[in-house]
């Protein structure tokens, strides 16, 4: 008899550890404000130019969320949220989770020679506040300092210096080493320009 008494008391106890287990999960989620940020819409077209006469184009392919685990191999894991934007490659990311939310700005214009860090932003206060709001090619954006997020890159040389990025138009310019420019000088939205 006491051995069903302990029985029913492990029960119980297994029980509560699943319900405390399964409500402590969280699901992180990108914000109203977190979207904010991206201006880019599936088919959208980005003609840029460098200060030395080269042109890229990129089309955005998919502009798509979606929300995932944050450990596949957790029993009961947290659920992150991002959003990505492809063009030719992935150029961007938002993301939500227990770190915080953020954007990856991955971009990669004309040579590939060229060595761009994967720069993150943070989108909280605290590191919002550190924005400088600046004026480019006669558009108000933020000047973004490039800087390698990934630890293991950390201490590599990158060309990549500033990032301008506007939430209306997104990436707007780069500075590079040496001078070295690309400038939006389009931004085609169902067949009008709308830079």
């Amino acid at each position: 008899m006491q051995s069903c008494g302990s029985w029913g008391v492990m029960k119980k106890l297994i029980i509560i550890s699943l319900v405390l287990m399964l409500f402590s999960c969280r699901t992180y989620e990108l914000t109203k404000e977190d979207l904010e940020w991206q201006p880019y819409k599936k088919g959208d077209v980005l003609v840029f130019k460098s200060n030395r006469g080269e042109l890229d184009t990129i089309q955005i392919k998919s502009v798509e969320i979606h929300t995932n685990p944050d450990d596949p191999l957790a029993l009961f894991p947290n659920k992150v949220q991002s959003l990505f934007v492809v063009g030719k490659s992935e150029i961007l990311k938002l993301h939500a989770g227990k770190n915080g939310h953020k954007i990856e700005f991955k971009i990669h214009l004309g040579s590939n020679d060229l060595k761009s860090p994967v720069t993150i932003l943070y989108l909280d206060e605290d590191s919002l506040i550190y924005l400088k709001e600046v004026e480019y090619n006669n558009k108000k954006c933020y000047k973004i300092t490039a800087k390698e997020s990934r630890g293991n890159m950390q201490d590599r040389s990158f060309d990549l210096k500033y990032i301008y990025w506007s939430k209306e138009y997104g990436y707007l310019g780069f500075e590079f080493k040496d001078n070295y420019v690309w400038a939006l000088k389009s931004f085609i939205r169902d067949g009008n320009e709308i830079l």
